[in-house]
């Protein structure tokens, strides 16, 4: 077995997971100061169950954890691993490598772990016992701790010793056994008190068992009889019962008959409301088709109607065509003719023209020849004719064109005014035509306000129906759930009030004292109380037997009654005299009235007649009321005052420390709570009726309701249907006026083009006639300048020849008829130009007008189709609004044949419905008979548990075959007597007898089953002492031996030496130690120097090693004290411990030169070690691992 790694993680400095392998020899840990090498050796002895923080160089155990650094945050964990490898199975556990883990929270928790299962510190140190690696053993030895081995302290010195002889597991064993002796002594002594303390009431009890069994034995036969009469009883009931569940079956049967028919009938009148919404949904269906067959019908109408005033316009304007075209003709005929006039005088003027131009040819002649002596003033002359000439035909030109303008002008400002008149026409239909489409489009607004008002009351009214239907099913409901529970709450009034009224709950006595009629009985203690809400239990249970005591008037009178009782055998009972009774009540300290738990006395709590306020002092004065049963308790044994307490659920202490306890199995076991419950059902029954009434009004109401939101529905479903139809005649007469509206628009749109092409037209033409115009003023200008020239010329030649004269006259004259001709003609040519121009125009008109009247007789004709078509349409349409009308009146036909067969279903469904509660009644008064019988089984049941403990089942296995009733009664009688007789009886005193009985026989085996174990316990200690003593004495003369030659060896010499001041007791015995150095006398330890000290120590260590090697050993600079020579020694003498694995803490480098395996621990981070390694002898750098 060896140490295999030590696995340490947030431990003191060690921040980081670092891991140390342990090889075999010797392992070196070398570092500076305070870079964390001992924290090794502290996980190691902390890991395997250090608890002492002290022993780890701290103040808690928490600081063994990693608290941080500047750069680092605190870890929240310690956790140490060490694995050790158990080839050898020396630690008894089936594992070949056993890992032993301590973990550490910062918050105090811990927890130990073996290969990784949670376990106890004591399985940790069970598992290394006797193996030498234990904290307190000699495997650890801890940074200046190598010279407490033989320093003063003798405890710590024989844990060394006992480690080595092996005896820690015998002397913990040998511990364990002597508490077990010490706890076995404890129990004899207790056992003998607990039979001494039997012997003294075994007598007592065995007389008080004697007298139970007789008590058990009458009892017994008095409980057959009692049970066999209330078997008797309750059969009888039961009988009842049975008749009572057939009639009352036969009753719901009938009900439920009536039920089914009212059910079947109600999905009847489902069905037909069902086929109401159908029907409705048809006409509504029908409602929502009948506007848009009237639309279209109305649209189909005005097409019809539209198409006829067409044909008319059409007819108009072609009549209209056919004068425009007449008128045309007249025109086109007289422009011809008139073009032929201007033909033919265009002949003739050709004809003037030839014949003047050859008459003035030869005047030129004439002329020439006379005038050759005067050739310039004729050349003057000539031009001057010659312009002359052109200026008249110009001047004649632009004046014939300027009136032909003028006369063109005179026709568009005719046309302009006709296309003026006409838009003015129009534009007054077409405010007729507004007029008439703003009264339409009011109209058609206020129908369609109309109809989203009538939607929304419609809908208003149909959501408000289907709430009311609702409210009227619950509310019908509501008053069947009133019925019932008013019928349940009577039953439940008359059962109590005749339990009342028969005194049920009270004993034979009782009943036979309130039904007696004696004198003086005022009434029962119970039933003169007034007992407030939630205090029944209470004051019930405070009562106890004395709730059915009789109040009476005097002594006198309570005389008389017991004597009754005792002469009719009817039992025993308590009288209290109102005249005789005194008593006070109990006077409470403040410091139980204050205490919260305390609700006050029990005659303070309730009310009554004052007459009887000695009674109920005498029953209630000493009873405190309190909260709870913690309450109770505390006020009964914290204050002197000997009250009984009573809790609000019935628990009792009494003023002796009795509690009694437990609960009724239903409220009618308390009798003041009958009372209470009466007068809640009365007052229930009260409001419930009124409820009822209530609700019963709210149907009527809601019925009502529901009629005038019908008729509502149908009176707004005719408005609907009256308004659709309006709606749907105004739509098509707003069609159709917008329609005439538009197309007088485009007339007029059209008129005013056209008359703005006229004044653009008559503007050019103005123009052109003022340029014309003016054209013909200048051309008359220059024929008077010319004509004034000639003058002048034909002065300058006056003086000439007549001839000369007479030839020019006359040639000028030819020119002048020749010029004035060529006017003429130039005018007649333009005359006839536009004529053409005219006469084109008038026939393209007349083309114009033959396409206008091609194109109405087209429309004519197609307007004839459709008229047909619209007709076609017409009809279809006026069938299909009629087949729409039909089945209207037909669907609403059978919607009220539906409403009258569902009136008559509802009818049926009231008739049903009071049939059902006619059923109900009858059935309420039987369960009211069967509820009272009910209630007096379960109250014979009840008794049968509450006096006998006996479920029926279990009473009927104690049934008689052969059973008389009379003689029964007597007999149970008798017996009763007889138990009374008896006196006190403890049940329990059987039981208990038994039980010490057998308790005592039970000890008496203990107290010799005890002296048995304290026997072999005492044997058990005197064989380990034995054991320990041997094996500590043998162990102790080897340690002995080798102590004196190791101390020769290390020192060179010398002497030592160990031996007990008590070789009689060495378990008990100090144990010395004598060093003597060479060259030294013999002297005290502690005069030792401080390396002295160290190898006496080692030197010891070693001597235990020889004797008990441990698999490991941690040395924490055990050397530091030695100087070079003894560090020699030392390191050399270890090698010595083959079986031994050891880790040095050290400083001193000649330790370092016997190590197998170098660890370096550094801080290259403050405050974080770190582990460097390196396996001596490898020459290969590689195994430098950091």
């Amino acid at each position: 077995m060896y140490f295999k790694r030590l696995e340490i993680h947030g431990f003191k400095s060690f921040a980081d997971p670092a891991v140390i392998e342990f090889n075999e020899g010797i392992t070196a840990i070398v570092g500076p100061n305070g870079s964390g090498k001992s924290n090794i050796s502290d996980a190691i002895r902390w890991v395997l169950g250090e608890q002492s923080a002290k022993e780890l160089r701290g103040g808690k155990m928490e600081e063994v954890i990693f608290n941080g650094t500047e750069s680092r945050r605190a870890r929240g964990m310690a956790e140490v691993t060490l694995v050790i490898d158990n080839a050898e199975r020396k630690l008894n556990v089936d594992y070949t490598e056993v890992a032993v883990t301590r973990r550490m929270y910062r918050s105090g928790e811990s927890e130990y772990l073996i290969n990784g299962n949670n376990c106890r510190l004591k399985d940790i140190r069970e598992l290394i016992m006797d193996t030498g690696i234990g904290v307190d053993g000699y495997s650890i030895i801890g940074q200046g701790r190598i010279a407490d081995i033989i320093s003063n302290k003798t405890e710590s010195r024989r844990k060394i010793f006992e480690e080595a002889a092996g005896v820690v597991a015998y002397k913990t064993r040998r511990a364990e056994a002597v508490k077990k002796l010490e706890t076995t002594s404890s129990n004899l002594e207790r056992i003998d008190d607990i039979v001494s303390e039997l012997d003294d009431r075994m007598g007592t009890l065995k007389r008080e068992s004697d007298k139970a069994k007789k008590f058990q034995s009458l009892n017994e036969r008095y409980r057959e009889l009692e049970v066999n009469i209330l078997l008797k009883n309750i059969e009888d009931a039961q009988e009842k019962a049975g008749k009572f569940k057939v009639d009352i079956s036969d009753l719901k049967a009938k009900a439920e008959f009536t039920e089914d028919n009212r059910k079947r009938t109600g999905t009847d009148i489902l069905d037909a409301e069902k086929r109401i919404e159908r029907v409705r949904k048809q006409i509504s269906e029908i409602h929502e088709k009948l506007p848009e067959v009237a639309e279209a019908l109305s649209s189909a109408r005005k097409e019809q109607q539209f198409n006829q005033e067409r044909r008319k316009a059409i007819a108009a304007d072609k009549q209209r065509n056919r004068d425009q075209l007449a008128a045309l003709e007249i025109r086109i005929e007289a422009a011809e003719k008139e073009m032929g006039s201007l033909k033919d005088a265009r002949g003739d003027l050709s004809a003037r023209h030839h014949e003047l131009n050859n008459d003035l040819e030869e005047k030129k002649r004439d002329y020439q020849r006379i005038s050759r002596g005067s050739d310039e003033s004729r050349k003057i002359i000539d031009e001057g004719n010659d312009r002359l000439y052109h200026l008249h035909s110009e001047a004649a030109a632009k004046k014939s064109e300027a009136e032909s303008i003028e006369s063109y002008s005179s026709s568009l400002e005719k046309r302009k005014r006709q296309l003026r008149s006409d838009s003015e026409a129009a534009e007054s239909q077409k405010k007729v035509y507004e007029q008439k489409l703003r009264e339409l489009e009011n109209r058609m607004k206020t129908a369609q306000n109309n109809r989203e008002r009538i939607e929304g009351e419609v809908l208003e009214a149909g959501n408000h129906f289907r709430q009311i239907r609702e409210k009227r099913e619950e509310a019908r409901k509501s008053a069947d759930r009133l019925r019932i529970q008013i019928g349940q709450m009577e039953s439940r009034r008359k059962t109590i009030e005749e339990m009342e009224h028969n005194f049920e709950g009270y004993s034979n006595a009782v009943r036979y004292i309130m039904q007696s009629g004696l004198i003086g009985v005022e009434g029962v203690a119970a039933d003169m109380l007034d007992v407030p809400a939630g205090m029944e239990t209470a004051i019930d249970t405070a009562l106890g037997a004395g709730r059915q005591n009789i109040v009476i008037r005097d002594d006198r009178a309570a005389k008389k009654a017991v004597t009754a009782l005792k002469h009719n055998r009817a039992g025993r009972l308590t009288f209290l005299p109102v005249d005789t009774i005194e008593a006070k009540a109990a006077q409470v300290p403040p410091e139980i009235a204050e205490d919260e738990g305390f609700i006050g006395l029990a005659v303070e709590l309730v009310h009554y007649n004052e007459r009887y306020r000695n009674i109920f002092r005498y029953l209630l004065g000493r009873t405190g009321v309190v909260r709870d049963l913690d309450a109770a308790i505390r006020l009964s044994k914290n204050h002197g005052v000997r009250l009984k307490y009573v809790t609000l659920e019935g628990e009792v202490v009494n003023a002796g420390g009795a509690i009694t306890g437990g609960r009724y199995r239903n409220q009618g076991a308390t009798l003041s709570g009958r009372r209470n419950e009466i007068s809640r059902l009365g007052n229930e029954i009260g409001a419930a009726q009124d409820a009822l009434r209530k609700t019963e009004n709210n149907i009527a109401d809601l019925d009502r309701t529901l009629k005038m939101l019908t008729e509502n529905i149908n009176h707004l479903n005719g408005q609907q249907r009256e308004n659709d139809l309006k709606l749907t005649a105004l739509k098509p007469q707003i069609q159709a006026l917008n329609t005439s509206a538009d197309r007088i628009d485009q007339v007029v749109k059209k008129n005013g083009a056209e008359i703005e092409s006229i004044d653009r037209e008559l503007r050019e033409t103005e123009h052109m006639a003022e340029t014309l115009m003016e054209a013909s003023r200048n051309a008359e200008e220059g024929i008077r300048k010319i004509t004034r020239e000639i003058s002048e010329a034909e002065d300058a030649v006056a003086a000439k020849l007549d001839a000369v004269e007479a030839a020019r006259k006359a040639l000028t004259e030819a020119r002048i008829a020749l010029h004035e001709l060529e006017s003429e003609q130039n005018g007649q040519e333009s005359i006839i130009s536009r004529a053409k121009k005219e006469l084109e125009e008038l026939r393209r008109e007349r083309t114009g007008l033959n396409d206008r009247g091609q194109e109405l007789e087209r429309e004519e004709n197609r307007l004839n189709t459709g008229s047909s078509d619209a007709s076609s349409e017409v009809r279809k349409l006026e069938q299909q609004m009629q087949t729409l009308e039909d089945r209207l009146d037909e669907f609403e036909k059978e919607q009220g044949e539906i409403e009258k067969k569902k009136t008559a279903l509802s009818g049926e469904i009231i008739r049903y419905e009071q049939e059902i509660n006619a059923c109900r009644d009858q059935q309420y008064r039987l369960e009211v008979k069967a509820a009272k019988n009910e209630t007096q089984l379960e109250h014979l049941k009840d008794k049968l548990w509450d006096e006998f403990e006996l479920s029926m089942a279990q009473a009927m296995d104690l049934k008689w075959e052969v059973f008389v009733l009379s003689t029964s009664i007597n007999e149970a009688r008798d017996l009763k007597n007889q138990i009374r007789g008896l006196g006190d009886v403890n049940i329990s005193a059987i039981r208990e007898y038994e039980s010490v009985r057998e308790r005592y026989r039970f000890l008496q085996e203990q107290q010799t089953d005890v002296k048995m174990a304290q026997d072999e316990l005492n044997a058990i200690i005197d064989d380990m002492d034995r054991k320990i003593d041997r094996k500590f004495r043998e162990n102790f003369n080897h340690v002995e031996y080798n102590f004196e030659r190791i101390f020769t060896e290390l020192f060179g010499g010398g002497h030592a030496e160990l031996h007990m001041t008590d070789e009689r007791h060495p378990l008990e015995s100090d144990i010395e130690i004598v060093s003597q150095p060479p060259g030294k006398r013999l002297q005290n330890i502690n005069l030792l120097s401080g390396g002295e000290k160290t190898m006496t120590a080692l030197a010891l260590m070693f001597a235990v090693l020889c004797v008990k090697p441990t698999p490991f050993c941690i040395l924490d600079e055990v050397e530091a004290a030695l100087d070079d020579e003894n560090i020699a020694r030392f390191s050399t003498y270890l090698k010595n411990f083959h079986q031994t694995q050891f880790a040095l803490i050290t400083h001193q480098k000649a330790t370092m030169e016997h190590a197998d395996t170098l660890y370096g621990i550094t801080m290259a981070e403050e405050g974080v070690s770190k582990i460097i390694s390196l396996k001596l002898g490898d020459p290969e750098a590689e195994n430098f691992v950091e």
